[in-house]
Order: C-alpha cells, then structure tokens, then sequence
C-alpha cells in the first residue's frame, strides 16, 4: 500500500489537492519511521519526500497548522530520520532519507529547534560516557547528525555521497549555523570522512564541489578546524592542481583559501616538496591568466598572490630550488595582467605589487650563498620597476590613479635604493633621476598631500641625491624633510627667508640647494632660473 501511495504521489501532478488531511497523513507517515522494516521506512521517507517536493507538510501551512507544534513535530522528525540514515546499509532508503532531509532543511524546517534548544547540543565528553552501540534516548541532535552522516559518506554510491555533503553543505548553512554546531562536527569527526571522500574523489566534479564547499564551512571556525586541516592538507594538493585547471572552477576560491588558511595557520605542516608544488600550481595559473588562456575571478587571483607571499615567507622558503624561478615569473606575469590595466582591475593592483615587494625582500634575505641564488629574481624585480611601475608613475601624475598602489611602488624603490647592492642602487638611482624623478616627486605630493607620501617621496630623492652626487648629499634631504614643503613654490619663498637665527629653516634652504644641484645635472628645472634668481 505505502509503494502504491508513493507511485500516486510520484505520477499524478498536484497530487497534494487529492489528500483530505495532508497534514496528519504526514504525522502519521512521521510516526511509522518508529518501525522496524527497513524496506517500510525507506517506502516512508520516499513519501514524505513527495509531500515535501508537494508543500504538504506541517511547515508549508503554518497558518492553517495552529494544533501543530511544529517544534516537537520537527524534534521528532529529525531524531527518526536520522537514525534511520544512522543504522541502514541500504543505499536506496539512504537515498530517500537525504532527499527527504534535504528538501526539508531548504524549507528552513530545523533552524528554529537546532537555535532554540541548545541543550540539545552537548559536549563530546557526555556524549562519549553515554554512548553505546543503540542512539542514546537523550543524545545530542548534533552529535546524532554527525554519526548519521558518516557512513553515507563512506557509501560506494556516488549519488548517496553528493547527496550527504549537500545535506550537511545546508545544515551548516542554516541559520543554525552557530559554533556550537560546528564545534561539535568538528569534533565528531566530520571533516575527517569530507577529506576521505575527497581523496578518493578521482576529480569527480560534483564530489569535490560538495567536499570542498563543506570544509570551506567548517573552516570558518578556523581555531577549531586548523588541525583538521593540517592532516587532510595533502589531500589538498590534487584538488588544488584539478580546480586550477579549469577556468573560474566554482570551488576554485575556496580551494585556495583552504590552502592559504593551512599555511597561515599551521606553519612547518608543509613540505619543501609541497611548497614546490604549490608554488608551481600558481604561477601556472597567472601564467595562463596573463596569456589570456585562463580567466580567473578577483578573489583567486588575490589568494594566489597571498599564497605565494606565505610560501616566501616560510622559514624553509630558502631551501625550496626552484622557488626564486617561479617567483620571477609569478610576478612578472601578476604585475603585467594588472598594472597596465590598473583601471580595469584596480583591487587587484596592490596584491600584484606587494606579491612584488614581497619577492624584493625574499631575495634580500638569508645567507650569502643563498642570496646569490636568487640573482636573477632580484634582477627581474628591478627590470619591472623600470618599466611597468615607472610608466605607472608617470601615468599617475596625469590620470591620479590611487595613493595605495604609489605607496607600494615607493616603498619598492625604497628597498632597491637602501637594501640591494652598490651598483644597483647607483644604477637604479640614475635610471629614476634621467627619468624626471624630480619633477615626478612633486607631482606626488601634488595629487596625494599627505604626510606618508611626503616622506616616503623626500626618502627616495634622498637616496638618489646620495648615489649620484655621493659624499651624502642626500642626508641634508633627510635631516630636513619633516620641513620641506610639498609644493614646489614654496622652496622658492623658503629660499628667500633670512635664516641667521633658525636652524630648521636653514637645513631646509640646504636641502633644496641640493635638489636644485641634482635637478641641474637632468635637464631639471623647477623653475630653477626663478628660484635661483630669487636666492
């Protein structure tokens, strides 16, 4: 009789209208699930999943329901659903267990109980000196969940898989979704069997989009979920270098954020060899995105600059061969998919330049040997800055594009003019000095009148004043340039001040005798003739 009520309901469209009492043949339907026959509970729940898809149920009539606690009805329910899925070895009852659980959590029927009542949820210590082989007629609806999902999870049944990490995808979506419940699947192990599916997955799409978009909720509770993560991570790797293929993969993002979240969190966890891996998965797909090939969205591309940032980072990161290769060509293909069209993706500026600055102090640090290694990198940081970040400069005093991405640039030239070696802070320094450095500067400080700019610009011109005049002409730029104006009318109004009996004004007229010296030596002018006729 319960096949044939099912086949009605399954054939016959509006089946729902034909029913006198939708309601308590649900509640009837509910209170059946109690009984023994796994071949009778899965015909049940199929039903149920009918009056579900047909909005016949408790939840769908609230108004007409007012006898109803929909409360006890929806405690009752989820208890014997779930136990059901909990102790069955038949796919095809788990089958209609999840559809039927899932049909009900997307009509939010569970959100109240799962909020409400809290003392449903309990600590994993009672439940394991409770638990036996039987559900214990107390136990936590949470912990309930957890255990009822488990072996799903580990079914052969594709179908059944996909289906459980939706189901627990909607769970943990809910407005349900408080730390508690997460904390508590987390602890039971969830994660754990979500990684398994994931290993053995074979790439099969729907599986790692459910997989992943499961860990990516649990990882919101990163304190908690940070260990499972650090054991699952190798896992990782053949998803990570499968989503990456594929041009804006849904769980693309998510994927790299899991990695990204492991190397922030949990460091030492990774390999020299996964590093590696990584490493080359990323610069592949800027590679791919620089050529055109493969697009990628904003947040991916934001994540694999972090991620190769944290790799650099690392305290093995010296040790990994073939990183400053990669490095060099990560960030050569970052900067030009975006500085060149910094209108167009204007979020995506700064991570491609600190990902820059980040390769620049990457190749400053360790030991000799190790810096020498790194030649070429180093050599290909200031390449870049000669050319892609220069033109944005000289850009920028036309277009006023943003002050974050100057204070990057300037920072970057910073470090080439103070940190790198002899001969390329006096090459670097005379290649910005022929490039009208100086009336750049005040361009600048013209379009972003603040205090950091200012300094940071009156640095640079010091260090270049210093390697092209030498003998430290450029400290007279330090020792002054909290005083120095930004505008450059005003050097001539400070040149023309008595300064006998101020010293701060007498260190400023120095400074800017030695700009106007060095501006002299590149075609330069400020108005050199006026300001020098009025001194």
């Amino acid at each position: 009789m319960l096949h044939c009520l099912g086949f009605l309901l399954n054939s016959i469209k509006g089946a729902a209208a034909y029913i006198g009492d939708a309601v308590s043949l649900f509640l009837n339907l509910v209170n059946n699930l109690r009984l023994p026959s796994d071949e009778i509970r899965g015909e049940i729940l199929f039903m149920l999943y009918k009056l579900s898809l047909l909005n016949a149920t408790p939840w769908d009539n609230i108004c007409d329901n007012d006898n109803v606690d929909l409360s006890a009805v929806g405690k009752s329910l989820l208890q014997l659903s779930l136990e059901v899925l909990l102790k069955t070895q038949n796919d095809a009852v788990r089958l209609n267990c999840i559809a039927f659980l899932l049909a009900l959590a997307k009509k939010e029927a569970f959100d109240i109980l799962l909020i409400g009542d809290l003392s449903l949820i309990k600590s994993v210590e009672e439940e394991e000196s409770t638990q036996t082989d039987d559900v214990p007629p107390n136990a936590s609806i949470i912990v309930l969940f957890a255990d009822a999902v488990k072996g799903s999870l580990l079914s052969t049944n594709l179908e059944v898989q996909t289906g459980t990490l939706d189901l627990i995808f909607h769970f943990l979506s809910s407005d349900a979704n408080i730390c508690a419940v997460l904390q508590t699947l987390i602890d039971e192990n969830v994660a754990d069997y979500v990684f398994e599916v994931l290993r053995l997955s074979g790439n099969n799409d729907p599986l790692v989009i459910s997989s992943v978009q499961v860990l990516s909720l649990l990882a919101t509770s990163e304190e908690m979920f940070k260990e499972k993560l650090a054991i699952g991570f190798s896992t990782l790797l053949p998803v990570l270098h499968y989503v990456t293929e594929i041009p804006f993969h849904p769980v693309q993002s998510q994927v790299l954020r899991l990695v990204w979240t492991c190397i922030a969190n949990c460091s030492g966890i990774l390999s020299l060899s996964q590093e590696e891996q990584i490493a080359c998965a990323l610069t592949l797909i800027l590679r791919r995105n620089d050529s055109g090939e493969l697009g990628m969205c904003s947040e991916t591309f934001a994540l694999v600059c972090s991620i190769l940032i944290e790799i650099m980072r690392s305290p093995s990161a010296h040790d990994i061969q073939k990183l400053p290769s990669l490095i060099e060509e990560a960030s050569k293909h970052a900067i030009s998919s975006t500085l060149p069209h910094a209108y167009d993706s204007a979020f995506l500026v700064p991570h491609s330049l600190r990902l820059l600055k980040e390769a620049l102090i990457f190749c400053l640090e360790g030991n000799t040997d190790k810096i020498s290694v790194k030649k070429d990198l180093e050599d290909s940081v200031i390449e870049i800055c000669g050319t892609y970040l220069l033109h944005w400069l000289e850009s920028a005093v036309v277009d006023g594009n943003d002050d974050e991405t100057l204070g990057e640039i300037l920072q970057i030239f910073h470090i080439i003019l103070s940190s790198t070696c002899h001969n390329k802070q006096l090459k670097f320094a005379e290649m910005l000095a022929s490039s009208s450095w100086f009336s750049l500067s005040f361009g600048f400080m013209g379009l972003f009148p603040t205090d950091h700019v200012k300094s940071v610009v009156y640095l640079i011109t010091s260090s270049i004043v210093d390697k092209i005049l030498g003998c430290k002409y450029g400290e007279t730029i330090r020792d002054a340039y909290v005083y120095l104006p930004s505008d450059p009318t005003e050097l001539a109004y400070l040149l023309g001040q008595c300064s006998s009996e101020d010293f701060n004004l007498a260190s400023c007229q120095c400074a800017i005798l030695v700009i106007l010296y060095a501006c002299s030596f590149y075609n330069e002018r400020y108005d050199l003739l006026h300001l020098l006729h009025i001194w």
